[in-house]
């Protein structure tokens, strides 16, 4: 699905230089505990508005490659109920995607920069194989 430049970095401006709240919520923090959510996360930033079966396909390919195996339609499969009744409701309830089970579609929350910046370190760090 296609997105806008203003889509593809979209954040809460408004409370920059305040701390995000957040922060200070422990679903937050456990939303961020999986590298599935994290991944899912990462492309939500790229690409903001999107389906479960396309987040699917992406993670599967990102799995392939950080696992150098041949990701099977069952593998697929497995990660796109794995997201549908696991991932997708934990990050919408952490706030960070809506989520509508009924459609598939799956959209980043408007996020405060802070959020956004840590969401971007995690991906990061789990390229890097340190997460």
């Amino acid at each position: 699905m296609g997105h806008s430049e203003e889509d593809s970095n979209r954040t809460d401006r408004s409370s920059e230089g305040e701390p995000p709240p957040r922060f200070a919520d422990d679903r937050f923090f456990r939303a961020l505990a999986s590298r599935r959510r994290r991944r899912a996360l990462r492309y939500l930033l790229e690409e903001n508005d999107t389906t479960v079966e396309e987040i699917a396909t992406v993670l599967s390919g990102w799995e392939a490659t950080t696992t150098a195996t041949m990701q099977t339609p069952a593998d697929r499969s497995e990660i796109r109920i794995d997201l549908t009744h696991n991932h997708l409701p934990r990050l919408a309830d952490a706030g960070l995607v809506e989520y509508d089970r009924d459609t598939g579609s799956v959209r980043l929350a408007s996020l405060h920069p802070q959020v956004a910046a840590l969401i971007r370190r995690s991906a990061r760090a789990g390229r890097a194989g340190r997460s």
